[in-house]
Order: structure tokens, then sequence, then C-alpha cells
């Protein structure tokens, strides 16, 4: 039965017409630029993403970069040089992040500021921010084949500290050993920072260097958020990447996790208020509305199968989340608990599953995933950078489905479907954080 707040998100989905992309062009040398229009927006918006093959070696640097490249530049030689231009730009903005795709990863790079309807005195701001972006990633604060200091041993010593404080957030950690565990051989395995030995040794040169090689051998995924159309931008960006010597490497996302007999187990001791227990499970072949739902059920909802059983009745745990890779194939559960109740967690657990696989949930549970969706489907429109962040996936995923559309294929999954996927499920990995002797005492947030 549909509520008055699902027919009002129904009718949301429906009247606002999500911002269909053009079709994403591809230059023939590993470049694709995809532009994205909504007049409602009062700011441009333009993202690159440079995907890259990971090694423990790179992946270091490659989370360096991030910080690196838009920290400085050859015109703006210091962060604060940098800083005060694009506020001289109407507070513009550029920043970067690494995103982690299955056994590879993206540096992301993000540019936002003002529409030039929208400044005084007819000024171009679009033009000049286009120059000052390409200069930090075409021209960085660099001579002779090595960044420059002070800039280089700033961002270094940000990366260390990044990768001494990552085990602070238990939660973080204890996912990330869960990682190492299930994807152990595969690049996937190791974290977004990379270790400390490696990010230790990372030298100027050597940075530079694996830099000029993405630019070399990287697939290039560009879009462009903009209220009106600006073939400015797509021929400024073009032509600037043009103009780089191209061998695009090849990149195929999807890497399942290899299937095992037995079910790995790791237990790690930490001075911790409160133990963590991770559950790795894999799974063959979903289709991704079935995933999402079956998601959303288990999990995903306020009210799913894992809060209502583990927490709310059999009071297990003070939090049960879940996740999923659709690139590794895995569904991933965490929990924060005590130590002792470690089994009866995983008993528990696999409950949940096996109702799933019997189809003993109730259809409301089906559609308050379905409606979930839907909410973050409507939100995704009414910001550039979450619009950005939907195409890029979509490439990804090879899926052209908008979120309206794979919501609407979601309405369509039936119990059977939702069963017959859970029947794929398999435990693959244990992870149990544990607090030492004498630590466990008070329950933390996470």
């Amino acid at each position: 039965m549909m509520t008055k707040r699902s027919r009002m998100i129904r009718m949301t989905m429906n009247k606002t017409a999500y911002p269909v992309p053009d079709c994403p062009e591809y230059t023939g040398n590993g470049i694709r630029y995809t532009g994205l229009c909504s007049p409602k927006f009062r700011s441009c918006l333009l993202t690159l993403h440079f995907y890259v093959h990971r090694t423990p070696e790179t992946a270091p640097v490659h989370a360096l970069l991030t910080d690196l490249l838009t920290a400085s530049s050859e015109a703006y030689p210091d962060h604060a040089a940098l800083s005060l231009r694009l506020e001289s730009l109407y507070a513009a903005d550029l920043s970067a992040k690494l995103t982690l795709c299955g056994d590879d990863a993206a540096l992301v790079f993000t540019a936002s500021w003002l529409d030039d309807r929208y400044a005084l005195d007819g000024e171009q701001i679009t033009a000049q921010m286009l120059e000052l972006v390409l200069g930090c990633l075409l021209h960085p604060n660099a001579a002779n084949g090595a960044f420059l200091d002070p800039a280089f041993r700033i961002c270094k010593q940000n990366l260390l500290d990044d990768i001494d404080c990552a085990c602070n957030d238990k939660r973080e950690y204890a996912l990330q050993q869960a990682a190492e565990a299930a994807y152990s051989g595969t690049p996937a395995a190791i974290s977004v920072h990379g270790s400390r030995e490696y990010a230790e040794c990372i030298t100027p040169e050597q940075a530079y260097q694996v830099w000029q090689e993405i630019l070399r051998t990287s697939f290039t995924d560009i879009i462009c958020v903009m209220p009106e159309p600006k073939p400015e931008i797509r021929d400024a960006v073009l032509n600037a990447m043009n103009s780089i010597r191209r061998e695009p490497e090849i990149f195929s996302f999807a890497a399942p996790v290899q299937p095992r007999t037995e079910p790995v187990c790791k237990t790690a001791f930490m001075p911790l208020e409160q133990s963590k227990l991770v559950l790795v499970y894999r799974y063959d072949d979903i289709p991704r509305e079935v995933l999402a739902v079956l998601c959303g059920v288990l999990g995903g909802i306020s009210e799913s199968l894992l809060f209502l059983n583990l927490r709310e009745k059999q009071g297990l745990c003070y939090y049960c989340a879940l996740q999923s890779s659709g690139f590794k194939h895995t569904l991933t559960i965490d929990c924060g608990i005590d130590a002792e109740q470690a089994e009866a967690v995983q008993a528990a657990a696999a409950e949940q599953i096996r109702a799933l696989q019997t189809g003993q949930f109730p259809a409301e549970m089906m559609q308050q995933a379905v409606l979930q969706y839907e909410y973050h489907a409507a939100a995704v429109q009414d910001a550039p950078d979450s619009l950005a962040a939907s195409a890029a996936a979509m490439h990804r995923r090879n899926d052209p489905r908008t979120p309206a559309m794979l919501a609407e294929a979601m309405r369509q999954v039936t119990r059977k479907q939702i069963a017959e996927a859970a029947k794929q499920l398999r435990l693959h990995t244990v992870c149990l954080l544990r607090a030492e002797d004498g630590e466990e005492a008070v329950p933390d947030a996470g």
C-alpha cells in the first residue's frame, strides 16, 4: 500500500526531469566527455576522473597527488597564492579525492565556480577557472622532472599523518582489515592511502614521474554540469588533454573476489571500548536492481532485518550496517559488539539471510527499500556534484540507466527474485577487531 510520503516522492521523481547527459563523446585516445545541463543551477562544475591501476608502490603516490596538485601550480607556487586566486573568482573551489573502483582507482579533480551570467561587470569566470584548473594539472609546481618544496614536503607529511591516524576510526579500520583478508593478493586489499612503508619512500622525482604516467596512460572521464550548454568548456579541456601524447590502458572495473570453500577468519586486538565484527559475503551475479532491494531489506532501511532482529529484538550489537561492492561481488555487514557476542551475532546474521532465501520477510520492507532509493535518487538532481557523481557511476558500471530508471526497475523486483539472489550469498571472510582485556566497557557510536 502506497503511503502519502511515497506518493509525494513518486510525484517528485515523475515531475522533476532528471537531466539526461549528452551522449558521451569518445575522442579515440582514452578520453570521454559528458555534458549535463540544468537551468536551475547558478554555477558550473567540472570533474576529471583519471583512472589508474594500483600497486603497493603507487597507491600512496596516488593519494599524495590528489593533495599536491590542488595545493599549488607553476603559476601559483604555494597554497596561499592558489587560495587567494580562487577567492578572487567569487570563492571558486578546486579539490580532489581518490575513489576506489574494485581493483582500480580514480583520481577525481573537481572545480566549481559561479556562472558568468552572475558575475559583476561581465567578468569571464569560466575562462579564468579553466586556465587555473588546467594549469594545476598540466603545469604543476615542478622543475627538472620533480615536484618542488615546500609544497611536496608538506603534502607528503599530510599523507603520513593520514596513514598514522587511520586506526583512530575503529570502524573504518575494521573494514580495512576485512578488505585485506577478503581481497588478499589483489589491489583491492590496499588501503586508500597505501602503506606507510611505501609512503615514506616517495620522492619528488617519483611522484612527478607517476603523474606524467597517469596523464599518458589513464582512461580519463570528464563530466561538466552547467546551467546551459557551454561548448567552450569542452573545447578547452579536450584541446588541452589531446595535446598530451596518450597511450591509454584498458580498464574493466568488475573483478569478482575468488570463491572459498571455507571462510577465512581474522582476529586482531586493539585498545577499544567496543569490539567490531565484519562479515563479508560473496555472490556470483545479481542484477543491480535486485541487489539494491535485497540490501535495503537486509540492512539498508531503518527497519531492516538486521536492525530489527540483531539490535532491537536480541540486543546483540550497538549498530549494524551493510554495504555492497558491485565490482568485487561482495556484501559486507559490520557491527559494533561486545566480544563475547561475536558467534551469536554471526549466527543471527546468517539467520536473516536464510529469511531472505525463504522469502520470510514483509512485503512492506521491499516497498520501503524502493522508497528510500527514490528519496535519494530525487535528491541527486539538487546538486551539481551529485549529478556528476551519478554520471560517473553510470559510466563505471556501464549501465546507462538514470536513478529514476533504476527506481522503476526496483519496483518490478519480486519476492522470488530476492530469495533466489539471497541463495547466492556465501560467507567469505570474518574479521573481528577485539577489545583488549579490560578495555571493553563503554559503548561508542563507531
